[in-house]
């Protein structure tokens, strides 16, 4: 089997990537930063290369001899964020990846993206264009220019396509890791155990992370160079965030529930800067219905993910057995 190359591979959706590729047989070399707990990769079987992923010789190092790689390495739309930051990974990480698979060879990239820089005016699918007034949050502006850099350079003859996720959340090999901010996990915790009371209502398209792994996985051969895929749950699955915490208070058994934040509470200074930058900006949007299609990532990539009720009622059990969840 290959040698893949991967970034991110402590992250929820990483190391469920990781976990994958490893029980498919091939051989994974994970680039994890130093202090980063990778313990439970390396019984895996994952290769473990210390440095960071701002770090170009770093890079380079960790991607000598793999033949295909999967970049998810990022640093997500939480409610603080500093351009810098977000440039440093986000930007030049990326570019770092394409140049190190140029320089060693590999042949296919895999570079997992965002919705938040496509035109949500109409239905969002693989084909969509980009968002003539893209939001101005870092993450946002960092995830669309590595976005860009990558169809320039497949333009230039780089194999990369792209695996956009859904809002991902889920089992993972490093349960701890999964709650770190701004997991989706954690909200579901929280909510269960009555400590999150509020959250902005926009509509999200809900993904077992599991799923976008395969998704993942699966883009390595089965994808086109420069073709983008939605790694989603099913449309019939996109839900708020207010009703995808009260559908887990409800098959977790808790009779708390989570209220919507009304668009005219995100005019108040002080809420705004609670839910940050990114969820002001996407919950001031309206939204297509239905909200998207992925009928060409469903016949690509053979992608058959879960339902929402199904991926939930393994994610509970599963914080339960993890002592996430102790309710």
């Amino acid at each position: 089997m290959s040698t893949v190359f991967l970034t991110g591979a402590t992250g929820m959706i990483g190391s469920n990537i990781a976990e994958q590729l490893a029980q498919q047989g091939h051989h994974v070399r994970a680039l994890v930063r130093e202090g980063s707990e990778a313990g439970a990769l390396a019984q895996l079987g994952v290769e473990i290369v210390r440095g960071d992923i701002t770090a170009a010789d770093d890079v380079l190092q960790a991607a000598e001899g793999c033949e295909y790689a999967i970049h998810s390495a990022a640093i997500l739309g939480g409610p603080v964020q500093t351009m810098e930051g977000s440039t440093a990974v986000n930007m030049l990480g990326s570019s770092h990846v394409y140049n190190a698979a140029a320089k060693v060879g590999i042949g296919r990239i895999v570079s997992l993206s965002t919705t938040t820089f496509f035109d949500q005016s109409t239905t969002l699918t693989e084909q969509s264009a980009l968002d003539p007034a893209p939001l101005t949050d870092p993450y946002t502006q960092t995830k669309r220019a590595a976005y860009l850099d990558a169809m320039k350079r497949v333009e230039e003859g780089q194999d990369i396509c792209i695996v956009i996720s859904g809002g991902a959340y889920g089992p993972s090999p490093l349960p701890e890791r999964t709650m770190l901010v701004p997991s989706f996990n954690a909200r579901l915790l929280t909510a269960i155990e009555g400590t999150l009371t509020e959250y902005v209502n926009i509509p999200v398209p809900w993904v077992y992370a599991g799923d976008v792994a395969a998704a993942s996985v699966a883009a390595l051969t089965r994808g086109v160079s420069g073709e983008r895929y939605l790694g989603f749950g099913r449309p019939e699955d996109v839900l708020s965030m207010v009703d995808f915490c009260n559908l887990a208070c409800e098959i977790a058994g808790s009779a708390h529930r989570v209220v919507g934040i009304t668009k005219e509470q995100l005019e108040d200074p002080d809420m705004q800067e609670r839910v940050g930058v990114t969820l002001t900006a996407l919950a001031r949007r309206t939204y297509p219905e239905p909200w998207f299609r992925n009928d060409q990532t469903v016949e690509r990539l053979d992608y058959q993910p879960n339902s929402l009720d199904e991926g939930l009622r393994r994610t509970i059990p599963w914080m339960r057995e993890t002592k996430l969840l102790r309710a």
